[in-house]
């Protein structure tokens, strides 16, 4: 896919719904999302886990169709359907062939306009959502990123569970799940992305069609703005390795240092010839699975880190992570180095994009950070752009040890946090 091919439109209706379309004439396929800007962070304590759990039930019947209608409507003609929830977005999508994209946009507005909610089956998806969860709860490696997000969020809501907590998840009503519905899924806080072989004069016709597009916006709910404090955390379990999440805050999305930050994640944690995968994997042993991220919201981010090892391996593992962190603030990074962590990340967003559902995510996430579309030659350019002293001053400004937060789980003390210190 010739990565600047595709032509980009956006259009915003009185009421503030967008639509904004990646038109890209020589695939066959379109991706189309429904997001919503609400996730698990705009919830309150008593009703954590709603977001998610709407999720579910607007798959469990409408007005026009139920369960199995809703399952087969699209794949009867080859397409896909499906949502997720994360701790700021909720998305409807669907992935299928251009000819039926009138099919696709009813389907997913059927969704969100005429849940049936019906009391029986919110009962009935109470249960497996309660599966859900206990399948995190009995996945350490899961359950550790889950830990980690409530340590260095503490009480502010982007630290809850997506999926809630048994409690408050046997907690929920009909008219809370309304009251959510009515709340947040208005137009001013979706939008409609979609990429592929598609019009986006056609793609606004039919999303007038099938939701009103008129009136007025509804103003904006606040969100609060964390405040991050330090903590470090153990939970006694008996896995069969220890797993360890460590991590502190960065700038948000729209901060010069983006860029940068996204080099040094790449040069420390990001694939096989990381310095920690190298380094603790393959030159140590220590662990089996090593890796650093970042996660961006809306005005904060995370630079996080990950790894599973055997209990008398833990800290030193930690120890060499800290190692390698050192090596980057207080070591010049080489110019070969450089050309290729700028390479590899260039090569993973060319490839990224060549899948429809990749550049789908990609304008909705935009949009929701940014505000607008930041196109391939822009991003490739602040890559290229990048010198080498940027990547060493962004890392000496975030790796500071005391203010790292920490979460193990395993048969381990706090003294595996020694290299913290």
């Amino acid at each position: 896919m010739a990565a600047e091919s595709a032509i980009y439109k956006r259009t915003v209706f009185p009421n503030g719904l967008k639509v904004i379309t990646e038109a890209i004439p020589h695939v066959r396929s379109v991706s189309l999302g429904l997001w919503l800007n609400v996730g698990s962070r705009d919830e309150t304590e008593s009703s954590l886990g709603v977001s998610h759990f709407i999720e579910h039930m607007v798959f469990k019947g409408t007005k026009s169709r139920d369960a199995s209608q809703i399952a087969s409507y699209l794949e009867s003609v080859g397409g896909v359907i499906n949502a997720f929830t994360s701790r700021e977005e909720t998305c409807f999508y669907a992935k299928f062939l251009d000819e039926h994209l009138p099919m696709a946009v009813e389907l997913l507005f059927d969704l969100i306009n005429n849940p049936l909610l019906d009391q029986k089956e919110i009962e009935k998806e109470k249960r497996v959502v309660l599966e859900e969860i206990k399948d995190i709860e009995d996945s350490p490696s899961d359950l550790v990123h889950d830990k980690f997000a409530k340590a260095i969020f503490g009480d502010h809501p982007l630290g809850w569970p997506i999926q809630g907590t048994r409690t408050t998840v046997k907690g929920l009503s009909r008219a809370v799940v309304t009251s959510h519905i009515n709340r947040f899924y208005r137009p001013d806080r979706m939008v409609v992305a979609a990429s592929g072989n598609l019009d986006h004069a056609r793609l606004k016709q039919l999303v007038s069609k099938n939701y009103n597009a008129g009136g007025s916006k509804s103003g904006a709910d606040g969100r609060k703005i964390p405040i991050f404090k330090p903590v470090r955390k153990i939970f006694k379990r008996k896995p069969s390795q220890t797993h360890v999440c460590l991590g502190l805050p960065a700038r948000d999305f729209n901060d010069p240092s983006r860029v940068p930050l996204l080099l040094l994640n790449s040069l420390l944690g990001g694939g096989m010839s990381s310095r920690l995968f190298q380094r603790v994997r393959e030159n140590l042993g220590y662990a089996y699975n090593v890796f650093s991220y970042l996660d961006y919201f809306q005005d904060t981010g995370i630079f996080g880190i990950y790894l599973g090892a055997d209990k008398k391996n833990a800290k030193r593992a930690i120890s060499a992570v800290m190692g390698e962190m050192d090596r980057i603030c207080n070591e010049k990074l080489s110019a070969d180095d450089l050309s290729r962590i700028k390479e590899q990340l260039k090569g993973n967003l060319m490839l990224g994009l060549e899948n429809t559902s990749n550049r789908m995510n990609r304008l909705a996430k935009h949009e929701f950070l940014t505000g607008r579309y930041i196109s391939l030659d822009e991003t490739v350019a602040s890559i290229n752009a990048v010198k080498a002293d940027d990547i060493t001053d962004i890392a000496r400004e975030i790796f500071v040890k005391n203010r790292f937060s920490a979460v193990t789980m395993g048969p381990v003390d706090k003294s595996i946090y020694g290299a913290l210190e």
